[in-house]
């Protein structure tokens, strides 16, 4: 897939507002996002329901880069990890249809886990301690394939478990003991869904979750096949590159297939028919869902702020809400209940770069009357597109000139700083991301990363001598940096 440019495609696409809502309500959610939107800080859609009415939803930007094609309201976006509370509702419906028991042994439906002590209770609290098995799967799936590689490009369910059984990868502590929010053990109550109810994950949620609630455009999207007839709107996740024009791919993973922890693809309004059926007794029973709404108790008796597939927390007016987020390549995916005030607001990102937090941040607060400040802007991308304008030089003083101002909304960091560097590098201009890198050198010399990939950037340029002094550098500031020391063995086992 070729790149593409942003040029005059990256424009509002304000594509619908809802009927009868109150245009002043309706138009501080239009101003802050459309505003977001034009510093390149929202590309998405959003819907806002308060005491009882819809009060805002529009579309912002591009659903796809290739062909260029605009977003609506129909847009399918990945939830990421919003996808958790439907594995934990399918979970609640099996316990209700008397297939399973919350402290249930994991291994009785998945009996090749080499853990003890594990119940699904546990899964639902994120309080098992099972290991992370995207890491487990970088060290060991297929690591000489490209990402992009089919051969890779099909792990799922199956996978993690047999990784898992195979590898037996200590627990980071006992079942029970503390709380560590896990990947791992949402794609196991996937599993679990599947064992139980004799059904495939994705049939299961369809049959007794999205149609029951009229969620007609929601789906559990198959990556292994690679499409599905009832995705004609799915949002694809881009990413915008260091010069701030060009667009390329960002949607393709091998880890793509892991279903419970990830998998659903939604919208702006099925997932309001969700926040709406869950204020009744369609799906399970009140206690059920209050259940689901209450905090997890570890071993010894402290309280956590998860649920089942929730985080519990309390609103700026101090009620009781739950809320959840979801972040994968370049979807950022977030949805906030209002449980005790009748409040609801959803937002679906597909680009990646700085704002979908910030602008998170932001709609609760108009959402609750309070000011809402834009987030700030980025070094990273600003300067990039100074590098772009004028040559590294010009950006540089620039940056200077950005500093001295010290203006609030701009964020100057070495993180980001340091990533235009690599963006440079990565796009084959050389002797930019050394220019661009030595000023973060300059900028931050009590940091020992900054060395490294200074480093970096020689070694690219061919001054292997140059690399070698400031990895080494590197280390003796840092000792804990392995990948820095095997970078010095390899330079000094070639004699250079």
């Amino acid at each position: 897939m070729s790149n593409q440019t942003l040029g005059s495609f990256l424009f509002l696409f304000l594509l619908s507002s809802c009927q009868a809502q109150p245009p002043e309500e309706a138009n501080k959610y239009e101003k802050y996002l459309s505003e977001a939107h034009a510093r390149g800080q929202f590309n998405g859609t959003a819907l806002v329901f308060d005491d009882g009415k819809l009060v805002y939803q529009g579309a912002f930007g591009i659903r796809s880069i290739d062909p260029i094609d605009s977003l609506d309201l129909n847009s399918q976006f990945r939830l990421a990890s919003v996808s958790k509370q439907f594995t934990a509702m399918a979970i609640m419906i099996l316990k209700e249809q008397g297939k399973l028991r919350y402290d249930q042994d994991v291994r009785d439906f998945i009996p090749e886990l080499p853990y003890e002590g594990i119940t699904i209770r546990h899964l639902l609290h994120h309080t098992s301690g099972l290991p992370e098995y995207e890491r487990l799967m970088d060290e060991n799936w297929k690591t000489e394939l490209k990402y992009d590689d089919p051969a890779r490009y099909t792990n799922g369910n199956a996978d993690v478990v047999k990784l898992l059984a195979e590898l037996k990868a200590p627990l980071f502590f006992k079942p029970g003991e503390k709380w560590q929010y896990s990947n791992a053990g949402y794609n196991l109550l996937g599993t679990i869904v599947a064992k139980a109810s004799g059904m495939s994950f994705a049939d299961y949620t369809k049959k007794y979750i999205f149609d029951p609630v009229g969620m007609t455009r929601t789906v559990m999207y198959d990556f292994v096949i690679g499409a599905d007839p009832k995705m004609p709107d799915r949002a694809y996740g881009f990413q915008v590159a260091w010069d701030g024009t060009t667009l390329s791919p960002s949607d393709s993973h091998y880890l793509n297939h892991g279903q419970g922890e990830d998998g659903v693809y939604s919208t702006v309004g099925d997932l309001l028919k969700w926040d709406r059926i869950l204020y009744t007794e369609e799906l399970v029973t009140k206690a059920t869902l209050d259940e689901a709404f209450t905090p997890a108790v570890l071993n010894n008796g402290d309280t956590t702020d998860y649920g089942f597939g929730w985080f519990i927390q309390r609103s700026p007016t101090g009620k009781r809400m739950v809320q959840h987020s979801g972040g994968w390549l370049s979807f950022t995916t977030y949805m906030f209940r209002g449980i005790e005030e009748d409040k609801c607001f959803v937002i679906l990102k597909n680009s990646s770069g700085i704002g979908g937090w910030g602008v998170i941040e932001g709609i609760t607060n108009l959402l609750y009357d309070e000011p809402a400040a834009l987030p700030p802007l980025s070094i990273r991308v600003e300067l990039g597109k100074e590098v772009a304008r004028g040559g590294v030089e010009h950006a540089i003083a620039q940056y200077r000139k950005w500093k001295a101002e010290a203006s609030p909304d701009l964020i100057i960091n070495e993180g980001e700083l340091n990533m235009l560097g690599y963006e440079l590098l990565w796009a084959g201009r050389v002797d930019d991301a050394v220019a661009m890198l030595r000023l973060v050198m300059e900028e931050y010399p009590a940091s020992a990363n900054v060395y490294d990939s200074y480093g970096d950037a020689l070694l690219a340029k061919g001054d292997t001598a140059g690399a070698l002094e400031n990895f080494k550098k590197c280390y003796a500031m840092d000792g804990t940096l392995t990948a820095t020391k095997k970078k010095i063995d390899d330079i000094e086992a070639a004699g250079q």
